[in-house]
């Protein structure tokens, strides 16, 4: 037997992990095609075929023929990928492309390696080798019922009555959807964003060892004195943004809970400012807030992109923060 008989298939899976490490996370090839010919293998086959060939490097009688291979594999492949995405999800990098990439085609290569090298210790004319032949069973035979005697040999998946007929047209529809799913999630994968776009807005201040803090936000300031306060701005909107920050402050009076508003007294615009932030970076921007009310008072921080409405509120702000400060 000659070696590419008995080899061919397992280092077409050791090409096409390296190709797709290669061409999806260093060149990250733009073209849908060659990206689909490189997942749908990979993700749908090559990890569960590696592995059956390393546990079953056996032709025929002493294994798996190749149509049970393939159904077979593309079940594993599944599960194998979908365990590499749920182990990526307690790793810092989290469910993304190149960890779970790195995983899968860890894994196919290994189980390919060993099962090369199980196969070379098997005698030669046992030895597994991707080949269909004349006798094997082919699509046609799924989905037909022969009468065969007691003691005849069937094929692997043949029917034997009405129920398995109807069991292999599932089956073959299961896998047509995942291939389905797949070509579609290779397809529509690169176009789609990381994360819904959006903004984080937020307020900190300095604590005792000049750090900054979401913990120590003042409770009570003194009319007319400036306390600095930073306002946080995350931009995961995908372009540059500029904000408006408009600082409203509220003279209420609180129930005995003293969190429930009974009453807003007065309402005041204290003061408003612009921030351009550019996509993906975060602006931290030092306030002096200096209230004019006293007693119970919300301070508001509202967030606006675009235009800021003639009468600014919590209601139509597009973000909102606010502190509850006790004025003397």
């Amino acid at each position: 037997m000659r070696a590419h008989q008995w080899t061919l298939d397992l280092l077409s899976i050791l090409v096409l992990g390296t190709t797709a490490l290669v061409g999806i996370l260093a060149v990250d090839l733009p073209w849908t095609s060659v990206r689909l010919a490189l997942a749908l293998p990979l993700v749908l086959l090559a990890p569960g075929y590696a592995f059956l060939s390393a546990l079953f490097p056996e032709r025929g009688d002493r294994g798996f023929d190749l149509l049970e291979r393939l159904v077979l594999s593309v079940a594993l492949s599944l599960a194998v990928v979908s365990i590499a995405a749920y182990l990526a999800n307690f790793t810092p990098y989290g469910i993304r492309l190149a960890p779970v990439l790195i995983a899968v085609v860890g894994w196919s290569v290994t189980f390919a390696v060993i099962g090369l090298v199980r196969r070379a210790r098997v005698a030669p004319p046992d030895r597994y080798r991707l080949q269909w032949n004349a006798g094997d069973s082919t699509l046609p035979t799924l989905f037909s019922v022969r009468q065969r005697g007691i003691h005849a040999q069937r094929g692997p998946f043949e029917p034997e009555n009405g129920r398995q007929l109807l069991l292999n047209v599932f089956l073959v529809f299961s896998v047509v959807v995942l291939l389905g799913g797949g070509a579609y999630l290779a397809i529509a994968a690169p176009s789609l964003p990381d994360s819904e776009p959006h903004t984080e807005y937020y307020l900190l201040s300095e604590d005792g060892e000049g750090e900054l803090t979401a913990n120590d936000l003042p409770t009570e300031l003194s009319t007319g004195s400036a306390e600095p306060i930073y306002v946080g701005i995350e931009n995961q909107e995908g372009e540059t943004q500029t904000y408006t920050t408009v600082v409203l402050q509220q003279e209420v009076t609180l129930a005995d809970d003293g969190s429930t508003v009974e009453s807003v007294e007065s309402e005041e615009e204290l003061d408003r400012f612009e921030t351009t932030v550019e996509d993906g970076e975060t602006q931290r921007t030092e306030y002096a807030l200096t209230p004019t009310g006293s007693g119970d008072v919300h301070v508001w921080f509202l967030l606006y992109r675009g235009d800021v409405p003639d009468d600014p509120s919590p209601e139509n702000a597009d973000r909102t923060t606010r502190l509850t400060v006790t004025v003397s």
